[in-house]
């Protein structure tokens, strides 16, 4: 069968709420955040998505902020938005509008609270499809990873046509994914996440697209068309060097630290977070760890890409 969209080959990273130091949207540093990650090799640029924090992300500044992506973008890359909510009517209204905003294609996890049963979820996508024509991207993530197995997935693709991408993370994600490439073939594409963790062996299943590495685009970029270009042992000496090394400090905050690296390389000039603040503001010694193991790699490149 052939593919229902088109696949994608790269990085398609998820940018992070940018504000000003009193909390208002910065559209002027997401506009520097878009310019770096479609420098760095980006195939396509999402938002309103976990990284971005979407629910911290009011009504009245969402469309502002989705808009304002779009026309920074200017068609050079495909724009995908999350649309999901914890209310159902605002979760289908966000479908509905995302096409009048410019977007692409929409992203769709469940909820973050609530308890939904198989049949309950598999409502809920059925009725996003027949909100949008625009193609879905099927979000898996750790916390719902509970509902989200391989079998239910493949369900959910049966039933919403329009379901032309399945992004697949949190519990026993490797296995899933690895089923899911395997009974998709062409027709549905399966993209990588986790922050990057187990990038080559996605690779070496089949995956070509990521949405990962939005505070060091060209290095995981680097690894993934080191692979492609057919250099299996140099993309993994790339990974285990230059992105599973500073992964172990990034994720112990990850949101605060994503900000961080990209403050370092001077596309930010803040770390403010989303209110209300999750993350705890990372211990110094941890953040001089991942300093010293960022500079560590840019030794090793001999160029100083983080």
């Amino acid at each position: 069968m052939s593919a229902r969209y088109p696949f994608f080959k790269g990085m398609m990273p998820i940018l992070p709420t940018v504000l000003t130091e009193d909390g208002s949207p910065d559209l002027e540093a997401q506009g520097r955040l878009v310019e770096y990650v479609i420098a760095n090799g980006a195939v396509a640029i999402g938002h309103m998505a976990g990284a971005s924090e979407y629910y911290k992300v009011s009504e009245y500044d969402r469309d502002p902020m989705i808009r304002a992506l779009v026309s920074q973008v200017g068609g050079r890359v495909p724009v995908y938005v999350g649309t999901t909510d914890v209310a159902r009517k605002t979760a289908l209204r966000q479908a509905e509008e995302a096409a009048d905003q410019g977007a692409d294609l929409i992203m769709v996890c469940s909820p973050i609270v609530g308890n939904m049963s198989d049949a309950e979820l598999l409502k809920y996508y059925e009725d996003v499809g027949h909100a949008t024509s625009l193609p879905i991207i099927m979000q898996d993530t750790g916390a719902s990873s509970g509902r989200f197995t391989a079998d239910f997935m493949l369900r959910a693709i049966d039933k919403v046509p329009n379901i032309g991408y399945v992004k697949a993370e949190g519990v026993n994600c490797l296995p899933k994914a690895n089923r899911l490439v395997s009974e998709l073939g062409d027709t549905v594409q399966v993209i990588g996440g986790s922050a990057g963790f187990e990038m080559p062996t996605l690779l070496r299943m089949g995956v070509t697209a990521f949405m990962t590495g939005t505070e060091a685009l060209d290095v995981h970029n680097d690894c993934i068309q080191t692979y492609f270009a057919g250099d299996e042992a140099e993309a993994d000496r790339l990974y285990h060097m230059t992105i599973l090394s500073y992964l172990r400090f990034f994720t112990l905050s990850g949101r605060y630290m994503l900000k961080y690296m990209l403050c370092r390389r001077g596309v930010l000039e803040n770390t403010v977070l989303p209110f209300p603040v999750e993350e705890s503001t990372p211990d110094p010694f941890i953040v001089a760890q991942l300093d010293r193991t960022l500079d560590r790699i840019n030794e090793l490149r001999g160029k100083k890409v983080l």
